[in-house]
Order: C-alpha cells, then structure tokens, then sequence
C-alpha cells in the first residue's frame, strides 16, 4: 500500500518537478504537493502541514539557503531535501550545517525515493527522541513532587504519631493511673476489715498487683510520650532518655552545651524520636554497651551527634534496596525528617568502628518561645517584648514620634523551620514586621507587587524560581523596594550574582544572628531611605 506524503516542492521548472513528482510515486509514495518558487510563497505555504520539502539549490529570486533559514524562524522542523543539477561540495556541506537532510543531482534522480525515506525516518527517530524526553521530564518532575509530598508526609505522620502518643499518654495518666491509685486506696481501707489470715494474704497479693500495674503504666505513659519533653524542653529529655536506655542495657553519656534549646514542639518532637530511634538501633545492631549524645550549638545551628564504638557497618549495604521491613528504613526516615525541617543527616561508619550519626538543623538561640524550666521568665502573651542590648549599634535612628515607623519585611525561604527561626529574630525588634512569607521565587514576585513592602529578604537557593531571578524581577519592577539576600553559603559568585540582580545587601546564614538587622540598615541606608524609629 503506498505511503501518503505532502510534498512542498521548492523548484521552478515544471519538468523538474514532474520528474521528482514521478520519482517518488514510482518509489511508493501517494503525493499530495504543492509547487512554489517565490520566498513569499514559501512563507504562505508553512501553515500547511508538509511532511517534506524537495528543493532546488538555486531558483531565480530564490535559494535553498534561504528555504532553510526561513524554516529556522518559524521553528519547523520538516525533513528538506536539496535536488540539484549542480552543487558545489563546500556549498553542499554549508546547507547540510544549516539543517538540509540530504542532496542529489538531478542526473541520478533515482536515488531520491531511498533519500526521502531515509529523511523521513531521521524525522520520526527525532520526533521519538523529544517525545521521550518530554515524557522523561514530565516524570521526574513528579518524582521529585512525589518525592517532596513523602517527606512532608514522613514529618506529618510521625507528629501525628507522637501526638497520639501523648494523647494516649495524657489518656492513661488522667483515667488509667488515676482508676488504679484510688482501687489501691481502697484495697487497702479495705484490709483491717479482714481479720482472718488466709483474707490479708489476698489482700496483699492484690496490693502488690495494683503496685506493679501503677509501675507498668507510669512506664507505658514514659515510653508514649516523656513528662520532661513536654514540661522542660529537649535537654531535660535527653537526661531522661540516658536513663532510660539503661533498662535496654545501654549506657548513654549526654553532653549539651546549653541548658535550654530552644525550637518548636513539633521540631523537638521530631529530633527527640529520631535520637531515641538511633539509641535502639545500637542496642539492636551494634553489639556495644555504651554511647554518646552530644548537642553542640552555633548562632545558626543545632548540632546533635550520637555516636558508638560499636561494629559499625558498610555504607554500601546501607546505599544499596533493602527488603521490605529492612531496619534500614529508619534512618531514611529520620533523613527525611531532617530535610523537612530544613536540615541534614549525616552517618558516618566504618565495619568495626562505629558508628557517628549528626542531625544538623537551622537554629537561632533568640527564640521568643518561654523558658517552660523557669517561670519567671515568661513573657506575657501579645507582642515580644523588645530586648535591649547594651553598647549594640543600631542603624535606625530615633525620630520624636509617637509611634514607631515600622519597615514591612517579606521573607522568603522555601524552609518552613528557617522561615520561623528567621522570623523570631525580627520580632526582636520593634521597628520590623514580617508582612507575609513566601517559599519560593514565583511567590516573592507576586506577593511583592501585592504587599509592597520595604524589604524582602531573599534566600538564594528556591524552587520554582531561583533568588537571583526573583531579585531581578523585583529590582526591575519594584526598585523602591530594598533586598537583602540570604544564603548558606557566602562563596563571592554567589554575593556579586545577587548584587548584579539588584541586592543592596548579602547576609551569610552563618552569621544573620549577629548582621541580619544591620544588614536591613545598611541597605535601606543605600537605597536612600532612612528608617525612622529607634532600635530593639
């Protein structure tokens, strides 16, 4: 059965091309084709859809060089095949780089039907390749959308987990516990009623179980969800849990350079679990009977390291498929956690060395939540109190007002956990506030044009849109607006890449608890604006 075909044929001699036109039929194709000569009747033609065009080298007011750019600009890609009674081998090889499939003289006409095939086969090849690719995109790019839902969903279900517990926790304390203690009040009222020997024995055969249960259940309300994790924060918690390894046979020295740490429940609860999770795999698969618990923490960071001197393991068996129920789920686990939060999991271990696993999260010591540990300090509910710092310069200068001029920040960070972290620190001050929040470029864009603030401060590294981008768009846009970029790094590509987009200032993570605030002076400073209320 022929081969249906639409033909574009670029030559002007009707000989000629009633000579391609019977070649090709003869080769078993059923043509359907058109016959131009002029680049304007070229351009009128290509919203036709052709799947091939045959062409001469040289026409009188027109060439193949031109055919092909003209394809170019409208972006086609039709397989062009030059038929020419003369060509030079430069001129050749120049339309070949230049997109043409393939040429032939007019006086080997025969070998146009296995030219075209030949053209039409590279086409499909080429059309195969892109749908691939596109298909290939389309499903990373849900990997990686599947793959940011699982971790939010890993996070969500073990705080819903832990929440569970310690309802379940509450549960037993208020009813369970309660129901025992006041059964064993009355077993014991109950014992000078009984006079007769073998009746006291029961008696205290009975109390002994009310005691053991009452010491059962204190452990289970333990175990679901620790007294000191609520009351006094994650230190007190791992003081607890150090002992509380002790019944697995596990002794755990803890070292935390700070008494209070202080980061959201919901983050506590999550590095608490995973502490504990690592502390059980050692007392599974170590084979040791002692380990460390070390928190360290930095003005931006909170390092908690756990180590053993155990048998370790391979890092090749841990990076290669495990079988379903694998113990190695565990710790992709806490990885997740990890990067949720907006940090990372590190594990390093050597066969017969040990093990040293760090959780390295964003961390800034100024949190307004209360000290639980200490009641007077406790701040009343509302706004933070403002905290004076002796001998601390202040790039804002005090203007007799009698309410303070405040600078409206949009803060964008694609980290929930850092936006927060960052957000405590300007609450610090009076003269900031936090107008809204945004976890990628698109949304900084957009919610700049919306809420105009004075100040955005613009991670680097965002999905969507980079913060080079969106620090362009904005600068560009919005040059009344000041932007101060942020970044974990402080590489010079980095700073002179913001500061090209528009960025009046650059803040390292490392350091935004010390320069943050002079950093948003600074830049105002230069954009010409001069922040109108006193400091902290």
């Amino acid at each position: 059965m022929a081969q249906p075909l639409r033909v574009l044929l670029l030559e002007d001699l009707d000989t000629d091309a009633e000579l391609m036109v019977r070649e090709l039929k003869r080769a078993g194709f059923d043509l359907d084709w058109d016959r131009v000569d002029t680049e304007e009747a070229l351009l009128q033609c290509l919203d036709r859809p052709y799947d091939l065009i045959l062409s001469d080298n040289s026409m009188p007011s027109f060439d193949a060089m031109r055919a092909l750019a003209c394809l170019q600009q409208r972006r086609l890609d039709i397989p062009f095949v030059i038929v020419s009674g003369s060509i030079g081998e430069e001129q050749a090889v120049a339309l070949l780089r230049h997109g043409a499939a393939d040429y032939i003289m007019k006086d080997r006409i025969e070998r146009l039907g296995s030219a075209v095939g030949q053209a039409l086969e590279k086409k499909r090849l080429r059309d195969d390749n892109q749908a691939a690719h596109a298909a290939l995109q389309a499903r990373t790019e849900e990997l990686i959308r599947s793959q940011e839902r699982l971790r939010a969903l890993a996070s969500d279900l073990t705080l819903t987990e832990q929440r569970e517990r310690r309802k379940l926790a509450g549960d037993l304390h208020d009813y369970l516990a309660q129901l025992l203690v006041a059964g064993r009040m009355k077993l014991r009222q109950a014992v000078p009623c009984v006079a007769k020997e073998p009746g006291t024995t029961l008696l205290a055969e009975l109390d002994q179980i009310f005691d053991e249960s009452l010491r059962y259940t204190r452990t289970l309300i333990a175990d679901l969800a620790p007294p000191s994790l609520q009351e006094f924060g994650l230190s007190h918690a791992f003081q607890w849990l150090s002992e509380h390894m002790r019944t697995h046979g596990l002794t755990v020295d803890v070292q935390i350079g700070s008494e209070r740490i202080n980061i959201p429940d919901d983050q506590a609860i999550l590095v608490f679990q995973s502490v504990r999770e690592l502390l059980l795999n050692i007392v599974k698969h170590a084979e040791t009977n002692r380990a460390s618990v070390a928190v360290i923490t930095t003005p931006t960071e909170l390092h908690i390291t756990v180590m053993d001197g155990g048998q370790g393991f391979d890092h090749a068996a841990v990076a290669a498929p495990q079988p379903s129920g694998s113990s190695r789920f565990g710790l992709f686990s806490i990885d997740e956690r990890m990067r949720a939060m907006g940090g990372r999991f590190e594990i390093n271990s050597t066969p017969g060395r040990g093990t040293r696993a760090s959780m390295i999260l964003p961390y800034w010591p100024a949190s307004d939540a209360p000290d639980l540990g200490d009641p007077a300090k406790e701040k009343p509910s509302g706004r933070k109190a403002a905290v004076v710092h002796p001998g601390r310069r202040s790039g804002f200068t005090t203007q007799p007002s009698s309410e303070p001029s405040m600078v409206r920040v949009l803060l964008v960070d694609d980290h929930i956990m850092v936006r927060r972290g960052i957000k405590s620190l300007l609450d610090g001050h009076e003269n900031l506030r936090v107008v809204g929040e945004a976890s990628d470029g698109q949304q900084a864009v957009a919610l700049t044009a919306e809420l105009r603030p004075d100040v955005v401060l613009m991670d680097v590294n965002l999905p969507v849109m980079d913060g080079v981008t969106a620090t362009s768009r904005i600068h560009q846009n919005h040059p009344e607006t000041v932007t101060v970029g942020l970044s974990v790094h402080d590489d010079r590509q980095i700073i002179d890449a913001m500061t090209k987009a528009g960025a009046a200032a650059f803040v390292s993570k490392g350091s935004m608890t010390e320069e943050l605030y002079e950093a948003i002076s600074r830049a105002l400073l230069s954009k010409g604006k001069l922040p109108l209320t006193g400091g902290v």
